[in-house]
């Protein structure tokens, strides 16, 4: 019994969330409900879309504020379908392929 109560107590580990192959990267830089710009591009968000945080809540589109890492799909009428906001680890796991990474500097010594 004693078993079962810390089995019950044991910290699980969020699951990985897995996303569709035509999701793609980018940074959320500037919106204005319902526009949001991603990279260079300004996409609307679709009827029914939706932005979903780090721990998989749904978030209302018109309360999203700030700026942020993100997966994002599109629908057929090249409108926000889905937002996902990315967690630290899925960063490191899912780079953005806009970004560019400068070279260390040599120190010089």
């Amino acid at each position: 019994m004693l078993l079962f109560g810390l089995l019950l107590c044991w910290p699980v580990a969020e699951a990985a969330r897995n996303f569709p192959q035509n999701a793609q990267r980018g940074t959320i830089t500037e919106h204005q409900y319902p526009l949001y710009k991603i990279g260079y591009a300004t996409y609307r968000i679709a009827a029914g879309g939706r932005i979903i945080d780090q721990h998989n809540r749904i978030i209302m589109p018109a309360s999203f504020y700030g700026q942020a890492e993100v997966m994002y799909r599109l629908d057929n009428r090249n409108e926000l379908s889905v937002i996902w906001l990315l967690t630290p680890e899925e960063i490191a796991l899912h780079p953005n392929p806009h970004t560019i990474v400068l070279p260390e500097k040599p120190s010089g010594r």
